[in-house]
């Protein structure tokens, strides 16, 4: 077992996925063999993490705890935050805050909750252990407009981060933040200053912006595929893809 902890981002009401996303969050939609979450544990059981929290609202609490009923994922805790309405969210930089009061000091693998990717987390694990900073697994997309919507990193040869942009209206780079994180608890515990400061409590690419700033960070490119799911249009493409594919899902 790793001495790192997993927060998975899930507070949010994803109404571009409406009416899918009506009754149920969008990391319980169905893709492949089982869920987006589902997925999203899959790829996380080689790490043998301490701890997984899903940070979640209130809206749809009762729908993950009856999802976690149903699964046999050791050592998963889920972490309301109190809003019930988009305009209530707090943000997932707070919503991680809030969660770190009551959680070990540990590193952590964040990730966004709407992620499929082809990321081997275990190898960027074995980098994050090399280099003792914090990681972001970056993705290369095939056009400037489309890295309009994301942000874009600029890298060095070593991997160092020397610019990270939410959303350029002018991208310097096609290489992208797909919102999966490995942190040092020394950067963690950053996110307080960070929000005492006034930046924004959204999204978490802002507070990765303003670490490096301060700190050397780190970009850990990967190949093969990404999905962002952030409208019907890259939802359907996923579950066509994932119709073709299968995950192994936690052993039992």
């Amino acid at each position: 077992m790793v001495r790192m902890r997993a927060i998975i981002l899930a507070g949010g009401y994803a109404k571009r996925l409406l009416p899918l996303t009506a009754e149920r969050p969008k990391p319980l939609l169905p893709i492949g063999d089982g869920t987006i979450l589902d997925f999203i544990m899959a790829k996380m059981r080689h790490l043998e993490l301490s701890e997984i929290m899903i940070s979640t609202n209130k809206r749809f609490e009762a729908n993950f705890y009856e999802w976690l009923k149903k699964r046999n994922y050791p050592n998963v805790k889920i972490f309301p935050e109190p809003s019930t309405k988009e305009e209530e969210k707090l943000g997932p930089i707070k919503a991680i805050s809030i969660i770190l009061k009551e959680a070990h000091e540990d590193d952590y693998l964040i990730t966004a909750g709407d992620n499929l990717f082809s990321l081997d987390l275990q190898k960027m694990y074995a980098y994050f252990e090399h280099v003792k900073k914090p990681v972001v697994a970056l993705y290369e997309i095939s056009s400037y407009s489309l890295a309009k919507q994301y942000a874009c990193v600029e890298m060095e040869k070593d991997f160092r981060i020397v610019g990270f942009e939410e959303k350029p209206c002018a991208p310097k780079s096609l290489l992208v933040s797909t919102g999966i994180y490995m942190l040092p608890w020394s950067s963690m515990r950053r996110i307080d200053d960070y929000l005492a400061a006034g930046n924004p409590p959204d999204p978490v690419g802002q507070f990765i912006c303003w670490l490096t700033q301060t700190e050397e960070v780190h970009g850990y490119p990967f190949s093969g595929y990404w999905y962002d799911i952030g409208s019907l249009d890259s939802y359907r493409e996923a579950q066509a893809d994932f119709m073709n594919r299968s995950y192994k899902t936690w052993p039992s």
